[in-house]
């Protein structure tokens, strides 16, 4: 990690042309130099940043395609059970056209019958 880069000496020698005195300068300088050491040890780099956004994002990418699968093989289960019904009701309608093509020639024909123009011109 890259250090930040803190001239301590330089600090106190600038508090001390300020006419700030120079144990206090000192303490100062010394106090600084030590919060950045603390926040320098904690301070996020970019790489350590791009790492852990990609993680996130990869787990977030897997997710997604865990549910677009779910939601894909529901569609084909689904698809399947309407294909099924499909078939079924085309068996049912098939029965149906042969019921009612016997009723309609069983009330046909004797209607026929009684129609029949058997006689003279």
């Amino acid at each position: 990690m890259p250090a930040v880069q803190f001239d301590s000496l330089k600090y106190a020698r600038r508090l001390r042309d300020v006419g700030v005195p120079e144990p206090q300068a000192d303490t100062q300088a010394e106090l600084m130099a030590e919060a950045f050491g603390f926040y320098v040890d904690n301070l996020v780099t970019k790489e350590h940043l791009d790492l852990a956004l990609d993680k996130r994002f990869a787990q977030q990418d897997a997710g997604i395609d865990a549910r677009f699968a779910d939601v894909s093989r529901r569609f084909v289960e689904q698809d399947a059970r309407i294909d099924a019904r499909f078939a079924q009701q085309g068996r049912t309608l098939a029965v149906h056209t042969w019921m009612l093509g016997v009723i309609v020639v069983t009330a046909l024909i004797p209607a026929l019958k009684s129609l029949s123009f058997t006689g003279s011109p």
